[in-house]
């Protein structure tokens, strides 16, 4: 699970080390490293699209490959394209985080849940502010509550707003484009699927009937599921090589965003963790 800062500190330099980290952490919860442990995991380039429905990325030969890969694509398009989605990602080091997404005024707005064990990460980002709130067992396990024992019982369970720079940097974390680059990051190109020849198999997935098709590689499988009746909606992709396994609903259903009404600012979080030393 990511680390998350406690509270502002002291003195300005200590203030603005705790922005800059804040804005690490809601980026590595979005998923906007690059990093990857499959060196031949590569995808298209960042808010790129696939080829249009039924074009072949092998010269048109329309080789059952060639298709089945166009199709994983085609399901990229359909599930980012979504207003609203929400998506589930487990991995092994971070635990399972949930985001929804959401259209708000002149950026995207979104929630996002970070969970492993018993500690908890939680953000809401709406058209003007981030708000965190982390578990006692969430923030010990950052340097500073490690340090100051009584920052952690002041702050747990306690939504924050955080500065303007903070949710600045946050705001790229609630669009689809990033969603998107994530995962294209963890699997290989298009045109390498292309050249593979992958098993298909019908089964049911979230009551959906579903495609799963599956890339045995020397990684482990890659395995898609992509839906079979209506717009070709991914479902859900795993692949254990790049410690991927995320899936992906409540695709165009509305939601709200709102700011947490018991919010405190970070000064005032501040305020009250000198007062209890």
């Amino acid at each position: 699970m990511p680390a998350i800062d406690s509270t502002p500190g002291r003195r300005p330099p200590r203030a603005t080390t705790v922005v800059a980290g804040a804005a690490v952490v809601l980026l590595a919860l979005a998923g906007c490293g690059t990093d990857t442990s499959d060196t031949e995991a590569s995808g298209t380039a960042r808010g790129s699209k696939s080829p249009a429905a039924g074009a072949s990325p092998d010269s048109g030969d329309g080789s059952r490959a060639a298709k089945a890969a166009a199709l994983v694509h085609r399901a990229m398009d359909a599930t980012f394209d979504q207003e609203y989605l929400s998506s589930t990602r487990r991995t092994k080091t971070e635990g399972t985080t949930t985001l929804r997404i959401a259209p708000g005024g002149d950026r995207t707005a979104c929630k996002a849940q970070s969970r492993k064990g018993s500690a908890s990460l939680d953000f809401i980002v709406t058209e003007s502010a981030l708000y965190s709130r982390g578990s006692k067992e969430a923030l010990e396990l950052s340097p500073e509550g490690k340090a100051d024992p009584v920052r952690v019982q002041v702050m747990a369970d306690r939504w924050v707003k955080r500065g303007a720079a903070v949710s600045e940097a946050a705001g790229d974390m609630c669009e689809a484009t990033t969603r998107r680059t994530w995962l294209e990051e963890r699997i290989p190109s298009l045109g390498r699927l292309a050249e593979e020849k992958p098993r298909q198999q019908s089964m049911k997935v979230q009551e959906r009937s579903a495609t799963k098709i599956t890339y045995e590689r020397a990684g482990g499988p890659l395995e898609f599921y992509i839906a079979a009746e209506g717009s070709p909606l991914l479902l859900r992709v795993t692949y254990p090589a790049t410690d991927l396994d995320e899936s992906f609903s409540d695709f165009g259903k509305p939601f709200r965003v709102v700011a947490p009404s018991a919010a405190v600012s970070e000064s005032q979080m501040a305020r009250e963790v000198l007062a209890a030393q």
